[in-house]
């Protein structure tokens, strides 16, 4: 049969709780099951959620994300600009028509990725020189896609 449940376990838990200690970490310290623990948060209106802690963790990663999908379209748009450099120095039709190829492939990665990033609010509006022209190499979002 388990030990019943003494007043000092829920002081135990109310000031363990209070220093922002898991439910685990709780049971661990009083040697009690994260059951019990957990019972006696419940009759005490405590609560386990992580909160603060799990927000923070998901938005530092968020904007993490968002920073690395600009840097994504800046490299990318980037290399485009260097294919149709190459494209026009090209000693045969058949290279310049491989660094147009080249230069449009990333030129939609671009687009891509920085539409992505509008979507979610992180990115640019769409107003910048590079966008400007990915849209001109590429047509304008939502295009048929046939600038190049």
């Amino acid at each position: 049969m388990a030990e019943p449940i003494r007043e000092r376990d829920r002081e135990q838990v109310r000031r363990l709780h209070a220093e922002g200690k898991s439910r685990n970490a709780i049971a661990r310290a009083i040697g009690r099951s994260a059951s019990t623990v957990s019972k006696i948060a419940a009759d005490e209106g405590l609560a386990f959620s992580g909160g603060a802690r799990v927000a923070a963790a998901t938005e530092a990663r968020r904007a993490d994300s968002a920073a690395r999908r600009e840097l994504l379209a800046d490299e990318a748009l980037d290399g485009a600009l260097r294919q149709v450099e190459q494209a026009g120095g090209a000693e045969s039709a058949r290279d310049a028509r491989d660094h147009a190829t080249a230069a449009r492939a990333l030129t939609e990665v671009h687009a891509r990725v920085a539409e992505l990033a509008r979507a979610s609010g992180t990115g640019s509006k769409g107003g910048s020189m590079l966008d400007r022209l990915a849209d001109a190499l590429l047509g304008p979002p939502g295009g048929d896609g046939q600038g190049v």
